[in-house]
């Protein structure tokens, strides 16, 4: 029961944190200009009671005795955020339309920003020596997956520190040139974070590995894996979504609101699907992170190709 109650805790926490981890003019991943932020605080001081509340019930729920209510909380805070959604979506087509356009940055093509490959040469060693002792040690197959997962979460890094600068960046029409220059900085972090958290659950899986093959013990591998999970979050809440507490230039002001593209977005700013989009990568309007372009053909086959190593990793 305790294990459950710390589960409740820390799920409704992170609902009600979740909205001041977007930008600003993406709140609940419905895009507003931003002189009309301020306008939807009754919106977010809702959703906040009904996820805190929804918490409060399932805790004393599951004090009660009631064991499914972890997955119930999940449900309801979810559904808060979609129907605050509908709710700053219903608000916005009240608004006077602005101006609307688009930005880019040919820098990130001239000057992209450059792959940490030194950075994930440790990881290529660590993989190399379990392997080896691995086979010194004459290792069953059964007891080999630790290097197999290694291999597998070798691969989804690489292939992120590829993707990711080749992702359409996130720039913002109002204030063209600080967002560039946030989302440079936003995108330099995050591909050397994905370097660190490669090597560090790789590292991770070599002293599992070296305890599953009792050459040592303790709760080492846990801490490789903790602390710089730590080390990343501390760096995305400082940076905020796509970088956008980097460089505050609130001054800036082109006079243009960044284009609507709401349309294309759904369940809340999850999913975004657009057929007439290129991209296949696309930055998530909640979290802190990339998410595929369904309307894009290739991003089947990518979801597929993630399966299959998945599987092969089981």
């Amino acid at each position: 029961m305790t294990v459950q109650i710390g589960w409740i805790v820390l799920v409704t926490a992170g609902f009600l944190v979740l909205p001041a981890t977007a930008r600003p003019t993406l709140p609940f991943g419905v895009r507003v200009p931003h002189g009309r932020t301020g306008e939807l605080r009754p919106i977010r001081v809702g959703y906040r009671v009904a996820v805190a509340v929804s918490g409060v019930l399932a805790a004393a729920g599951t004090l009660l005795g009631e064991t499914w209510l972890l997955a119930a909380l999940v449900v309801a805070c979810l559904l808060a955020h979609w129907a605050a959604a509908g709710l700053v979506s219903r608000v916005k087509r009240s608004w006077p339309q602005i101006r609307q356009g688009v930005t880019t940055d040919t820098s990130l093509r001239t000057d992209p920003v450059r792959l940490p490959w030194a950075a994930l040469v440790p990881a290529a060693v660590v993989v190399s020596g379990t392997a080896v002792l691995g086979l010194v040690r004459d290792t069953p197959w059964e007891a080999f997956w630790p290097v197999t997962n290694q291999v597998v979460v070798l691969v989804i890094g690489v292939f992120a520190a590829v993707a990711l600068p080749r992702a359409r960046p996130e720039l913002d029409a109002a204030r063209p040139e600080s967002s560039a220059r946030s989302y440079r900085a936003y995108l330099t972090g995050t591909v050397r974070i994905v370097a660190v958290l490669t090597t560090a659950v790789i590292a991770a899986l070599a002293v599992k590995a070296l305890q599953l093959w009792e050459i040592m013990s303790g709760p080492a591998w846990t801490v490789l894996a903790a602390v710089p999970f730590a080390g990343a979050v501390v760096w995305l809440v400082r940076a905020g979504d796509a970088g956008h507490r980097l460089d505050r230039d609130d001054t800036e002001d082109s006079g243009v609101a960044q284009r609507d593209d709401d349309r294309h977005w759904h369940v809340g700013g999850l999913v975004y699907a657009n057929r007439a989009d290129p991209a296949l990568l696309v930055h998530q309007r909640v979290g802190s992170r990339w998410t595929l372009n369904l309307g894009h053909p290739a991003s089947w086959l990518t979801l597929a190709a993630l399966l299959v190593v998945a599987l092969l990793a089981d």
